[in-house]
């Protein structure tokens, strides 16, 4: 009886590591942007297939989409992880102060410069995908796109 009971405390222990062990296989990091992309009717990017449809690219124009997509991909996760970090940062800086300190202070600034780089950086591939298409089709995706990328998608024309 006492073997039995030492074999399923052994095996639940076993149970329980062996999930989390493969949790944080399956995720490395706590950056959602990383995760593998979905795959959906066979195609690996099925988050363009709008800009596909609505934009009714050609076949060449859609493989130099998917072509710099893929290509900004490991950019905009290992920004999304800085992101991360310094979201961390900031919150336990604050967290530990009743007032405004000079880290909390540096903390915040480094944070905007961040967000700064990432909108750069997302600027910067909106236009490169831009160029990509037919200035109608440009003209289009820009009118989409832009207003989500510079943050003023609330702003009313």
């Amino acid at each position: 009886m006492k073997r039995g009971l030492i074999i399923l405390i052994v095996a639940v222990i076993l149970g329980v590591g062996m999930f989390f062990g493969s949790q944080r296989m399956v995720r490395p990091c706590d950056c959602t942007q990383t995760t593998q992309m979905p795959v959906e009717n066979g195609s690996l990017l099925p988050e363009l297939q709008w800009l596909r449809v609505s934009l009714h690219l050609t076949d060449p124009q859609f493989e130099k989409v998917q072509a710099l997509h893929l290509a900004y991909q490991p950019i905009c996760a290992e920004l999304c992880m800085r992101v991360h970090h310094s979201d961390q940062s900031l919150l336990e800086a604050s967290m530990h102060n009743r007032t405004l300190t000079g880290d909390v202070v540096k903390l915040m600034r480094e944070r905007a410069d961040l967000t700064q780089e990432c909108q750069q950086a997302m600027l910067k591939h909106v236009y490169e995908t831009a160029a990509c298409m037919a200035p109608e089709q440009a003209d289009m995706y820009l009118k989409t796109v832009l207003p989500h990328v510079l943050g003023t998608a609330h702003v009313s024309h």
